[in-house]
């Protein structure tokens, strides 16, 4: 990654949120046509970027706990705590909120539409489910070594890759169906990835794994816990190392020949620590990681300097460059 980088211009007006960019990024954002939503949950932000005359400008909203997001159409969901959140673009890049759905304490994680409304990753009750506003969720999908009567986060499901409108992959901290069971120190090497349709693990071995995405005719996923965007390969039944980053990677999108890749700094010795990225000698970046697929390699990234070490996801709006969120 090229070293040079300079501050985004509206940075030293925010004193909560820092940021610089790396590389290409500030280049490649300003040609893309587009801006970008991140969430970084722990600092409750959502973070807006996108430029101005090929400057980058950014401004954060609060929200309680924001995790996953999607878009679809002029349509914007954002899974925060207790909440479900449905925006609409009501023109010119600003999203206003049109409906809430109730979801109770179900810690949600990634969210996407799909042919039956949204679906989100319900990590305390160990599934896939749809929002609805009769009730809190509907249960749509359970991993099947988790017993049906499961309540408590078993296996720490959060990642949610959907193909044709429909759930399709899963990511799972380990596939135990035992209370709590993802807390383990174990944890770092049993990671699975779990194909919805076929029922069944189709990856295992990987480190915190997040982020499933179906893109080009493959599987992409974040090998978290070893700071990698990794591919599977069905045919061998493993995920392949595409590209090493400075960070716990996780939060995942694409924009043509380029991937997304959010970044974070993991506290030592809390429960999502990561001892292999932290021991790979790369550093650890919190912010959102510019990779091309045709080198695999990183050619820029925004880095958070100050005001949002832990990143949960990215998400590209084509055709906005001036993104509002109304805050909730």
């Amino acid at each position: 990654m090229n070293a040079d980088s300079h501050t985004s211009e509206k940075s030293s007006q925010k004193p909560g949120l820092r940021c610089r960019s790396h590389g290409q990024f500030a280049t490649w954002l300003a040609q893309s046509g587009g801006s970008l939503a991140i969430t970084t949950y722990t600092s409750g932000k959502l973070v807006l970027l996108g430029t101005h005359q090929g400057r980058l400008r950014f401004r954060t909203r609060k929200f309680a706990r924001p995790m996953g997001l999607a878009l679809r159409g002029k349509r914007l969901t954002l899974a925060v705590q207790k909440k479900i959140l449905l925006f609409q673009n009501r023109g010119a890049g600003r999203f206003k909120l049109r409906q809430e759905f109730s979801t109770g304490k179900v810690d949600a994680h990634d969210v996407a539409f799909g042919r039956h409304g949204i679906y989100f990753a319900n990590t305390r009750f160990n599934c896939i489910a749809r929002t609805t506003p009769e009730k809190r969720f509907l249960r749509n999908w359970r991993p099947p070594f988790v017993p049906k009567s499961a309540t408590k986060d078993h296996c720490h499901l959060n990642g949610l890759g959907m193909m044709a409108g429909r759930p399709a992959m899963a990511t799972a901290f380990c596939a135990t169906g035992e209370r709590g069971g993802w807390r383990g120190e174990d944890r770092f090497t049993k990671g699975v990835l779990i194909d919805i349709a076929e029922n069944q693990v189709v990856a295992s071995g990987l480190c915190m794994p997040h982020s499933p995405r179906w893109y080009r005719g493959r599987w992409w996923l974040c090998n978290s816990g070893h700071g990698m965007l990794s591919t599977f390969n069905a045919l061998a039944e493993q995920c392949e190392d595409f590209c090493a980053l400075p960070g716990f990677t996780r939060g995942l999108c694409f924009v043509g020949d380029y991937a997304l890749v959010g970044l974070s700094k993991i506290r030592k010795e809390h429960i999502l620590d990561a001892p292999p990225v932290r021991a790979s000698g790369t550093g650890m970046m919190a912010g959102v990681a510019l990779v091309d697929l045709h080198t695999s390699r990183q050619i820029g990234a925004i880095e958070f300097v100050r005001g949002g070490r832990e990143v949960y996801e990215v998400l590209f709006l084509p055709g906005i460059r001036k993104l509002d969120v109304q805050e909730v």
